[in-house]
């Protein structure tokens, strides 16, 4: 194939709407993608997650060896819905205006994509790397970078390179760490009943009264913790908890048998799910109710149709995407920096695939183009100054 500049491909990666949230594949990008990069010097592989979503691996240069050495450059795929009227064209319709290319995804986070993918045919292209170069496009980051989870798994214990670019919109600052974010649903019971008869039923939105009151206790507790990472986070240099949702009740006339919250716990670096799932139940316990913990990591939807006794209350893991630091002492954190010419890059408030990778012995800098406070809205824009000005600092690093 022909190559395209960097703003071509990324139209043509815009084009493919891959809404992780309404599981829409992401094969037919892969195809096209893998199409693109056929060449001789490129080695492709292609990891099956399931429902027509798919992790993709691109190498160049070297064979991997198991001291780690090379570049990684990681990017996801997936988007969030855009399905807001506030939009002024099609999202999956790349449109230039002044200095902003607009679509979803462009900022969030294609245009990273875009030059990874072209840095890595023109590096085939010429030859000459001493070490390996490679590409990770992970699918399905968007609902818990669930995909960057998977390909954990599938990638097993052969050797990796171990220094590896996050390339997410940091608006070229260099990041050291990310806090993690903890996806859970609270199930409390109750027992149904026409209401005309109350005196037969249980009402599970009245039980949930005392455990809203718990959560709100522990998430005023949070609010006040300071850990060794805190100053990583200036602005909420605490972990957060967050009651995001409530679902309860089908008609007027039936008492609720059931009340589900999600909640989100946002944790700091160096905070796990292991220690903070048995602390929330804790907390909840000491409001008098009973929990229960279930098992159920990587489920993105809850089983809200399983049976549950009026007087249950259960919490479920749905999904971790954990926190993520590196070592501030790290010569790749200072090489990454130097290069970046950016020294606030400390901390971001919002999750990466850095934290999967970390059992592959990845060591991440965050450290992309593009403005996250116009991502995830309506008419997402990146810079085209800033995607080339990105894509000469990132070339330098793969020199």
């Amino acid at each position: 194939m022909t190559p395209l500049s960097d703003l071509e491909l990324l139209a043509r990666l815009v084009a493919f709407d891959t809404t992780s949230a309404t599981r829409n594949p992401t094969r037919p990008l892969g195809d096209f993608v893998c199409d693109y990069l056929d060449h001789r010097g490129i080695r492709a592989e292609r990891f099956d997650c399931g429902y027509g979503q798919e992790n993709l691996w691109f190498e160049t240069g070297p064979p991997i060896r198991d001291d780690g050495a090379g570049l990684l450059l990681c990017g996801h795929v997936d988007v969030v819905p855009a399905t807001e009227p506030e939009w002024t064209g099609d999202p999956f319709t790349l449109r230039l205006q002044g200095d902003r290319a607009i679509g979803r995804g462009a900022c969030d986070m294609k245009g990273f994509d875009a030059i990874a993918l072209n840095l890595l045919r023109s590096a085939a292209e010429a030859g000459g790397l001493e070490t390996p170069l490679a590409v990770l496009l992970t699918c399905n980051e968007e609902i818990g970078t669930v995909g960057a989870g998977r390909f954990a798994e599938q990638w097993g214990d052969r050797p990796i390179p171990r220094r590896t670019i996050v390339g997410e919109p940091t608006s070229e600052r260099a990041v050291q760490g990310h806090k993690g974010h903890l996806s859970l649903s609270i199930e409390i019971g109750g027992r149904g009943c026409h209401t005309g008869f109350p005196d037969r039923g249980v009402n599970a939105i009245e039980r949930s009264v005392p455990l809203l009151a718990a959560l709100r206790d522990l998430r005023e507790t949070m609010v006040k913790e300071r850990t060794e990472s805190s100053d990583l986070f200036s602005e909420t240099p605490f972990p957060v908890l967050t009651v995001a949702a409530i679902e309860a009740g089908t008609a007027i006339n039936v008492m609720p048998d059931r009340c589900a919250l999600r909640v989100g716990a946002r944790l700091l670096p160096g905070q796990s799910a292991r220690d903070f799932v048995p602390r929330l139940a804790a907390a909840i316990e000491a409001a008098g109710i009973p929990v229960q913990v279930r098992e159920g990591l990587e489920h993105p939807v809850p089983d809200g149709g399983s049976p549950l006794a009026e007087d249950a209350c259960v919490i479920t893991a749905t999904n971790d995407t954990p926190s993520y630091a590196i070592d501030p002492s790290s010569p790749f954190l200072a090489e990454v920096r130097g290069i970046a010419d950016a020294v606030d890059g400390r901390g971001v408030n919002f999750g990466t695939d850095a934290g999967r990778l970390v059992p592959l012995g990845c060591r991440s800098v965050v450290w992309g183009p593009g403005d996250i406070s116009v991502a995830h809205r309506p008419d997402e824009w990146i810079s085209i100054e800033e995607m080339t000005r990105y894509r000469d600092r990132l070339e330098r690093l793969v020199r």
